[in-house]
């Protein structure tokens, strides 16, 4: 009885009645549902929401050639840009030769696959296909044709022109669907007025006809003079419109009121006081705002910096909620910059904001949408807060918002931040499972995350390490393999004293000494201007690596190269090292080695050096040759003295 009541307090009228409703269907027709329309792949969406996610697996693009799957940033965006280049070639012979293909490439015939036609006459065009033209939004040839008619159009296909005009205004290509392109091609802000006369025409023109024919004609000038940044242009227009009391629609507002903060700069009064203008002007007229007004109007908050910010933002909200406008994730961005700037509360405010929106699925409803995520994300690390991050990613992959990750750089920008988090909040354990599940098939790491990874891996033992240096040196070596002081770096961390004698992981690092010496001898040789000269205690760390792995003549070569090679590195092997090695080529009877060390010693003036010869001395395999060029080396009377004070 309890749990009814429970249940019942829980249920709202509207579900009590359904629930009664349905209880008494022995008096009710069979009803027949409304077909829904389906698109030709929903079954497959729905079907991939059955299939866990494969973190390991790669993008479906690259499934063409296994063997050439980009692995680096550059490749990446090498690959997007030849692959769009492939497919524009193809559209420029299918255009510029349609010649070749006097048949249709398809049954039944697809529009995208037809060559567009070429017009010369008047005789071959008409206003019908003008629209169609311009509802494919080229506006080259639009304007082509509809200089070809003469200008002899209606108004209606007057003003939709005009639109196309206004609207991709100094656009190189409004036709683009480049999606790989687009992805790696950062988009400008500002943008120049062109078309000038055939907009001025067709303005003058149609704002001399019926009022809403004049109305429309002002409303598409002034958002296309906003969105191309001819502010005070836009600006005196709405005023004239005002005066001649013209109608506007919501979206010339929302241009109008994005605006502001460019044309009153840092007067923040003003600004505020044309926010509430523009604001009055919508309430007035009785036009219902939208998400895009509330978005704007808190823009401007934000930028105009007063101490009652918050206030005015707080109301703002409150009446946009009381007119149930859902807010968007560009919403949420500015109230995160408008509540968190200079705030004792700015963490829980910040906390508040991503519990509101819990696992929401959120549709692309402004521009600035795109930033929340990049922005949120930067929120978590900077106050390292992981579960905040976590529950920021965990919204990132509902639904469709990671449609909402709009570029390349944007994308970047947010995993930089996620992997920083994680590092700074987690065991080494911890955080390798999550970068194994991320890169490189979701993200390839920046130089930059890379190198913070190693500063963090020094803080922990040489024995945590080894687990996991081998799959750091690998990714660092594919992904990041012309940096060659953060490979230098993790070699630093490759320790071979500490590992069993029968491991393998002596040979992956011995590997990787090799492959840096490799890579500082091409670079000596590639930028004998521009080289910086190495640290020799480096060089001394990957002779030593290979020594104890075994591989004498390659540790040899090293020392070799860098002791007869002195200038190009600087003097930093110290005293232990020297010793180290010293010992190391004796016990493994490597005479050369022993020697090269000595040399080393002799010319940076190590002490002990009589000690390290008279032990050279002393050794039974010691040649004839060895003995004389030790003689040379340190003098006689050194060895002689060094054998009376052992003697006595």
């Amino acid at each position: 009885m309890n749990r009814l009541r429970y249940l019942l307090d829980r249920t709202s009228c509207v579900e009590l009645k359904r629930l009664q409703s349905s209880l008494s269907v022995s008096n009710s027709k069979v009803k027949i549902p409304a077909r829904i329309q389906r698109g030709p792949t929903d079954i497959l969406e729905a079907l991939e929401q059955t299939i866990p996610k494969d973190f390991n697996n790669i993008s479906y693009l690259y499934h063409d050639d296994p063997y050439l799957i980009p692995l680096k940033k550059t490749e990446h965006r090498v690959f997007a840009l030849s692959y769009e280049s492939g497919r524009k070639a193809a559209k420029w012979i299918h255009n510029e030769h349609r010649d070749l293909f006097p048949k249709h490439l398809s049954e039944p015939e697809i529009e995208a696959f037809t060559p567009l036609s070429t017009y010369t006459d008047k005789s071959q065009v008409s206003e019908e296909i003008l629209l169609r033209i311009i509802s494919k939004c080229i506006v080259p040839d639009a304007l082509h044709i509809y200089k070809l008619l003469d200008y002899n159009v209606s108004n209606d296909t007057k003003q939709i022109l005009l639109e196309l005009l206004c609207f991709y205004n100094n656009e190189i290509n409004s036709q683009n669907n480049s999606r790989l392109e687009e992805w790696f091609t950062t988009k400008q802000d500002k943008y120049l007025w062109q078309y000038m006369s055939e907009i001025n025409e067709l303005f003058e023109f149609l704002k001399t006809q019926d009022s809403s024919t004049a109305a429309a004609a002002y409303n598409t000038i002034i958002c296309g003079l906003a969105k191309h940044s001819r502010i005070n242009e836009a600006w005196l227009l709405y005023h004239e419109c005002k005066e001649k009391d013209i109608p506007l629609n919501i979206t010339t507002y929302n241009y109008l009121l994005m605006r502001i903060p460019e044309l009153f700069g840092h007067k923040s009064e003003l600004q505020i006081e044309h926010l509430f203008d523009v604001l009055n002007a919508i309430n007035k007229k009785r036009i219902k705002p939208n998400v895009r007004t509330l978005n704007a109007a808190l823009r401007v908050i934000r930028f105009s910096q007063l101490k009652n910010g918050e206030d005015i933002a707080k109301r703002l909200l409150m009446d946009f909620k009381r007119m149930n406008i859902k807010f968007s994730l560009a919403s949420y961005y500015y109230i995160m910059l408008i509540f968190m700037e200079e705030n004792k509360n700015a963490h829980a405010n910040f906390v508040d904001i991503l519990l509101s929106i819990g696992n929401e699925s959120f549709s692309i409803q402004d521009p600035m949408d795109n930033t929340f995520f990049k922005h949120a994300m930067y929120i978590a690390s900077t106050y390292m807060d992981r579960e905040a991050g976590d529950m920021i990613h965990k919204l990132l992959l509902t639904g469709d918002n990671y449609k909402l990750i709009s570029s390349a750089a944007t994308e970047n920008v947010y995993y930089v931040s996620y992997i920083s988090l994680v590092l700074s909040t987690s065991t080494l354990d911890e955080f390798f499972e999550f970068y194994e599940k991320l890169v490189p098939n979701i993200h390839v790491p920046t130089k930059r995350t890379f190198q913070d990874i190693v500063e963090h891996f020094k803080h922990h033992s040489s024995a945590t390490l080894m687990k996991y240096l081998p799959r750091l040196w690998s990714d660092i070596n594919t992904l990041c393999f012309t940096d060659l002081p953060l490979k230098l770096k993790v070699l630093s961390l490759m320790k071979m004293d500490v590992l069993p004698a029968a491991s393998p992981l002596k040979t992956i690092f011995m590997d990787a000494a090799w492959d840096c010496w490799e890579a500082i001898q091409k670079e000596i040789k590639t930028k004998q201007e521009t080289y910086t000269p190495l640290e020799n205690s480096t060089i001394a760390c990957i002779a030593t690596m290979l020594l104890h792995g075994g591989r004498i003549k390659e540790s040899i070569e090293v020392l070799t190269y860098t002791i007869e090679e002195s200038d190009l590195f600087l003097p930093t092997m110290n005293e232990k090292q020297v010793n180290e090695l010293f010992e190391s080529y004796i016990s493994e009877k490597c005479i050369l080695g022993a020697f090269l060390i000595l040399k080393y010693s002799v010319n940076s003036g190590f002490p002990h050096i009589v000690k390290m010869a008279t032990e050279l001395l002393n050794l039974p395999q010691l040649t004839d040759a060895y003995r004389k060029e030790l003689i040379n080396l340190v003098g006689a009377e050194a060895l002689n003295s060094s054998n009376t004070e052992k003697s006595n």
